[in-house]
């Protein structure tokens, strides 16, 4: 492309509204990006062209403003500046670019491969699927299948999301286990999952629209609510049972207090904390997620365990800190069931759902 010098003077005749035009282009800028461009040595279309985003930022007196007016007169005349060959990755979970973005692997069986493209990723497919075939466990149903390595480009919150839907799937399946050979016999409880783990683009479901529910209800012979459970999972274990060192504190967002603080209100029964500790047990290249130990806190005892509420570390979110000496071995809630909990039930008809935190 032949240079375009820039006339700044009403004598060259490209004047007019107090735009200047680069000769031949068809392009014009306000004299203010005019004299900008001139002071970082940018003479010609030719050279802003050759110039990307990111380099252009990068000149001395450029800023935000300067390159959004450049970017938009360019492709009001069809031009555009050059690529970045280091510009961001697109997160494909919530189609934006972030600095963060990385190629993100996970062995998945067909089925779910399909299910987060279609239902996660913007009907994204994988960025790299592997030819070879393997048989292990897959990412997300943690079912034994022939799966394959898939590669999406995610940013560091989605791919942690991602990775704990598998997690959250296994620790749902372990509660249900635990639960049916727990009361086997001796309840006529029955419990059925109310708010199932989905996959789902980020920012799908808003606070507008969000209600608040258990994640599981168990009803009497007759299907009437009796009470509710959220399960929290994470692979740290809690006093009295499970695997491993235990979590000096159990840590609650205060938006989670709230929901089953609201679940309890709607369903009009008490809603029980839930913590289910998962583990990964290697099934070379692929790994197993098994439930190893589980938990219930009394809503009761929750707020005299409050330790602090604060900012979690690196977050806009705040959370409660609760000593773990509130929560009890899930084997001790059949007993928990036959002894108090119809006092507590009544206790809450009486004076309502007890506060979970104060600030």
């Amino acid at each position: 492309m032949k240079q375009f010098l820039v006339r700044l003077t009403a004598r060259s005749g490209r004047e007019a509204g107090g735009a200047v035009e680069f000769r031949g282009s068809g392009v014009s800028f306000a004299r203010a990006v005019e004299k900008k461009l001139l002071r970082a040595q940018v003479t010609s279309v030719e050279q802003l062209l050759a110039l990307n985003e990111r380099e252009l930022r990068s000149l001395p007196d450029i800023g935000p403003v300067t390159v959004s007016s450049v970017i938009a007169t360019l492709a009001e005349a069809g031009l555009s500046l050059a690529a970045d060959p280091y510009e961001a990755y697109e997160c494909a979970r919530h189609s934006d670019v972030a600095r963060d973005a990385e190629l993100r692997s996970y062995f998945l069986c067909n089925s779910c491969r399909d299910a987060y493209a279609q239902l996660a990723f913007g009907a994204r497919s994988p960025e790299w699927v592997s030819s070879e075939r393997v048989e292990g466990y897959c990412g997300h149903c943690n079912e034994l299948r022939v799966v394959r390595l898939s590669q999406w480009f995610l940013c560091g919150t989605c791919d942690r999301v991602v990775r704990s839907l598998g997690r959250g799937l296994a620790s749902a399946k372990f509660v249900e286990s635990v639960w049916a050979d727990t009361f086997r016999g001796t309840s006529e409880l029955s419990l059925r999952e109310t708010d199932p783990v989905e996959l789902r683009p980020r920012g799908r479901r808003s606070d507008v629209d969000r209600v608040s529910t258990a994640d599981f209800v168990a009803d009497d012979a007759s299907g009437k609510a009796v009470l509710g459970i959220e399960l929290k999972s994470g692979r740290s274990a809690l006093a009295g049972d499970g695997i491993g060192n235990t979590m000096p504190q159990f840590q609650l967002d205060t938006t989670d207090c709230d929901d089953i603080t609201a679940a309890a209100i709607t369903l009009n029964v008490p809603v029980f904390l839930v913590h289910a500790q998962v583990i990964g047990r290697a099934h070379a290249p692929t790994e197993r997620y098994e439930g190893v130990g589980l938990w219930f806190a009394r809503p009761w005892d929750m707020l005299q365990h409050l330790e602090a509420v604060r900012r979690r570390p690196r977050e806009t979110r705040d959370a409660a800190y609760f000593k773990t000496a509130m929560f009890r071995p899930f084997a001790e809630f059949p007993a928990y069931m036959k002894d108090q909990f119809w006092a507590d039930f009544e206790s809450m008809r009486r004076d309502g759902f007890p506060l979970l935190y104060q600030r």
